[in-house]
């Protein structure tokens, strides 16, 4: 970390940071503030962009890329891709190996959880996998039943917590290798971004980012990580935080 650099670009979670969560209603307030905050970055590359960094499926991240009227690449699938806004593209993530593990990974767990009941697939995913008990009572159970069920195919996998569900990712992939990735795509050094997130699945980014926080609401693990811990949890979280560290809306 260096604290003399100038923040250059804010990079957000979604789930439990822009939003409360899956299902729940949008603040399109706040996302109109940090869509001016990318208005302002397009006319002066002295004020910081907006991005965002996210365990959600690509088609979600395009679309809340635009909803923050967004420019800069956004990190999807918790590391595994970028979504290039300018020239509508998505790389994936040069870190993954082409022969991956993942078919004979979702195999496994279709037949030994998702086909008895007991969990079930976020949909619409291309190189990772988030799984959801079917009973919500039952997601920190999530965590054991997977690795009972991969055996020896779990060495080829790390498994991530979020409040609401277990990721599944091939080794080499979170969002710690995501936010490198970005900043070989934008040439923005990673010392210069502020990252915010709230939960275990964050920490990879957040522990090399320049200037890190989380909303109150985050996790033990993040807040241990963090420079600084907003009083303020989900949306208005975002808002103190982006005030703390200078930076207003319109």
């Amino acid at each position: 970390m260096n604290d003399s650099r100038p923040i250059k670009l804010l990079v957000f979670d979604i789930d439990g940071v822009l939003t409360t969560g899956e299902t729940k209603a949008l603040d399109f307030e706040l996302l109109k503030c940090l869509a001016g905050l990318n208005h302002i970055a397009r006319e002066n590359s002295l004020h910081p962009g907006v991005t965002l960094c996210s365990g959600r499926a690509a088609p979600y991240v395009e679309l809340m890329t635009q909803a923050i009227d967004g420019f800069l690449p956004a990190v999807y699938e918790n590391g595994a891709g970028l979504y290039i806004p300018r020239s509508y593209s998505f790389l994936p993530n040069p870190v993954m190996n082409s022969g991956s593990i993942m078919p004979a990974v979702r195999q496994k767990l279709q037949t030994e959880l998702v086909a008895t009941g007991f969990a079930f697939f976020q949909p619409g995913k291309e190189y990772t996998l988030t799984l959801y008990a079917s009973d919500p009572v039952n997601t920190d159970m999530l965590r054991d039943a997977v690795e009972r069920a991969l055996g020896s195919l779990g060495e080829a996998v790390n498994l991530l917590s979020s409040p609401s569900c277990l990721n599944i990712l091939p080794l080499g992939v979170d969002k710690g290798s995501g936010i490198q990735f970005l900043a070989s795509q934008t040439n923005i050094d990673i010392d210069s971004m502020l990252g915010v997130g709230d939960s275990d699945i964050d920490v990879p980014f957040l522990s090399l980012v320049g200037y890190s926080a989380a909303p109150a609401n985050a996790n033990a693990a993040v807040k241990s990580v963090v420079q600084y811990s907003s009083t303020k949890s989900y949306m208005d979280g975002v808002r103190d935080i982006v005030t703390h560290f200078g930076i207003y809306c319109n």
